[in-house]
């Protein structure tokens, strides 16, 4: 039988101690039960994850009930996807392939801040404002599909 021990809600310790001095013998190996009690381990009794739904995961829980470490499960949402990082010769090569590299560098160069930005950056974070308004100004001032739009990014994601 697993012993463990309750440190939080969400974390256990699965490794009592496999030695100690007992009423002055050594004893190694499995520690009699009585004893990891009072040092705080406990049987643990586990039980199988649910499935989760769609856009969450579970994680596990324990509480101390009747003298035995009881695992649940929690359902939590997944966390957003970090932003995608976008490498600027491929974002150029994917636009150029489509004709679209001239109004995009043109839209670059029409903002000092963009200009600047756009020159001293290596990648660009799908967060960022140069290149939200960029992809603003392709579906508005230059009609750009959205399907279009994503392969040019999803050409363009920095590895």
């Amino acid at each position: 039988m697993t012993c463990a021990k309750l440190i939080s809600e969400t974390t256990i310790d699965r490794n009592p101690p496999r030695s100690a001095v007992i009423d002055g013998r050594f004893v190694c190996g499995t520690l009699p039960r009585d004893y990891l009690a009072s040092l705080g381990y406990y049987p643990l009794r586990e039980t199988p994850a649910p499935a989760p739904a769609e856009g969450y995961h579970v994680e596990p829980r324990y509480a101390l009930d009747g003298g035995e470490v009881v695992q649940s499960w929690a359902q939590v949402e997944n966390p957003p996807p970090p932003p995608r990082s976008f490498s600027k010769v491929r974002l150029m090569r994917a636009l150029k392939a489509r004709d679209l590299w001239a109004p995009v560098k043109g839209f670059i160069m029409s903002s000092e801040t963009f200009a600047d930005e756009w020159e001293l950056s290596t990648t660009l974070d799908e967060n960022h404002e140069l290149v939200k308004n960029a992809v603003g100004a392709l579906r508005t001032q230059l009609e750009i599909p959205e399907q279009t739009i994503k392969e040019i990014l999803a050409e363009s994601v920095a590895e």
